[in-house]
């Protein structure tokens, strides 16, 4: 029984999941814990207040008990702010992970921006006559309405993530946790993003199914040309 409750237990710093399933867990622990404290707080200042009433009314009551409690709250609060410090830690870290695929979307989407703009501006240029400012205020026109068309195209192309590989499952992953995804033993699927370093593989069945798996439960062949690119 021992055995099974250790081996079902969460890690404290939720090292089971895959990254930003994590990470959620992480701030979610991170915000408890800092609410947690406003209430120490909120209580401290009351007892505070109620210990300076004692301390001029003494026959009201007793400031050294209240000063004692006030001692107790001090330490909860120090204890508090210690696990806010370990896990906002663990939290710096999932999110220097994590930066390194969305700052790739993003820099994508201000590449496709940035082409569409100095498409529009180079076609403004080759536009342009030396006599009249008529043709500048065309191509702005053009510019207008070409650049939305573009911009939904690049949006929609970026929804799925593009395949990268394939991968083939050495043991079956039962993908209870959320984020991850079941794989039976010897089935092939698509790799569409590849370990950060967190130990996770994020892969696809088909449109509707995809998630993570433990990197060490599957062989990866990666495509050399998507890789590149």
């Amino acid at each position: 029984m021992k055995l099974s409750l250790k081996l079902g237990a969460t890690p404290e710093d939720f090292s089971n999941l895959p990254p930003e399933q994590r990470r959620k867990k992480l701030q979610q622990k991170v915000d408890e814990l800092n609410k947690d404290i406003q209430k120490e707080i909120d209580q401290r200042d009351a007892l505070t207040k109620m210990k300076d009433v004692y301390t001029k009314n003494p026959q009201m009551g007793d400031a050294a008990s209240v000063g004692q409690k006030l001692a107790e709250i001090g330490h909860n609060i120090e204890k508090l702010r210690f696990e806010v410090q370990k896990f906002e830690g663990w939290l710096a870290e999932v999110e220097g992970r994590l930066p390194v695929r969305n700052d790739n979307s993003r820099r994508q989407s201000g590449l496709y921006e940035t082409q569409n703009t100095t498409t529009a501006n180079n076609c403004a240029q080759d536009r342009e006559s030396p006599d009249g400012s008529y043709t500048e205020d065309q191509s702005q026109e053009t510019e207008v309405k070409v650049t939305p068309t573009e911009f939904d195209d690049d949006f929609d192309d970026e929804e799925p993530l593009p395949t990268i590989g394939t991968c083939k499952a050495l043991y079956p992953f039962s993908g209870e946790n959320e984020g991850t995804i079941s794989v039976a033993e010897g089935e092939v699927l698509n790799v569409i993003e590849e370990d950060k370093g967190d130990g996770w593989t994020r892969i696809r069945r088909n449109e509707d199914e995809e998630g993570y798996v433990p990197t060490s439960y599957i062989e990866v062949y990666l495509d050399r040309n998507a890789k590149d690119s």
